[in-house]
């Protein structure tokens, strides 16, 4: 498994500074930031991209094939996502989402394979109802299952998902579809502005998430992922606030260490 961290300027400082050792830096697919992240250290690309709004019809796949060959991305990554004005309790709505769905999906896995596209969910909270069929385990099993593409599992967002849920986050992760776990996403919770919101540092529950997880990779219970990212801190007004030099000196080495005495 390899180890990677979201860029930010202070994340370059302590690697400049030697401090810190990772394995890839993990950036969007902006290129003015992947122009600069490689002449540090090798890097990997986490997409924006998602399926459920049609955008994949669209999407230009050259780019992203260029984008995977010119770094160390071992696959290209997609959300499940829905409209804002979708209404989960609308049969006729359920039937469409599931087929564009399917449609984009078919888009991405004609083109790079099915075991090349990592499926991840965001989190489903109070502030974006909409979003809960697209993060309800058993539908989002069944879309994997059907399209054969692989899973991405951010433990931040199954927390956060597991708790508006009001169900425990191990049953919550447990009904996903572990033996084509692809990557895994690590990163800590608090709330903010009322919210439960991820990319803060790590707390307990955190770490104690992320050795259970590791457990459970080690015993061969799931998949062992190639790629282990944290994703704390970045670049601009969504970020930037929330980046903290001293949390990554403290952080990075304890994960980096963690994560590879499991290979």
């Amino acid at each position: 498994m390899k180890f990677a961290v979201n860029y930010s300027i202070p994340l370059i400082h302590l690697l400049e500074e030697k401090a810190i050792k990772v394995d890839l830096i993990k950036c969007p697919d902006w290129e003015g930031m992947l122009e600069e992240a490689k002449k540090h250290n090798p890097i990997t690309i986490h997409y924006d991209h998602d399926v459920g709004l049609g955008n994949t019809f669209n999407l230009d796949l050259s780019r992203v094939e260029n984008l995977m060959k010119q770094t160390e991305t071992p696959h290209v990554n997609t959300h499940l996502v829905t409209p804002r004005n979708f209404n989960p309790d609308d049969p006729y709505e359920l039937e469409k989402i599931n087929r564009l769905w399917r449609d984009e999906i078919k888009i991405l896995t004609d083109h790079f394979g099915a075991e090349l596209i990592a499926l991840e969910h965001f989190p489903y909270t109070s502030a974006n109802p909409h979003i809960r069929t697209a993060a309800d385990s058993e539908v989002f099993f069944k879309v994997i299952q059907d399209t054969g593409c692989m899973l991405l599992l951010d433990l931040a967002h199954a927390r956060i998902t597991a708790d508006t849920l009001g169900i425990d986050v191990k049953d919550y992760i447990q009904d996903l579809p572990l033996d084509r776990l692809a990557e895994l996403h690590i990163t800590g919770i608090r709330l903010y502005a009322g919210v439960l919101t991820d990319h803060f540092e790590l707390k307990k529950e955190g770490w104690e998430n992320l050795k259970w997880a590791l457990s459970e990779i080690r015993s061969g219970n799931w998949r062992k992922p190639c790629l282990v990212g944290f994703e704390y801190g970045g670049v601009g007004d969504v970020f930037v606030w929330r980046t903290d030099k001293q949390v990554l000196q403290s952080q990075v080495p304890k994960l980096y260490e963690m994560i590879h005495d499991c290979d």
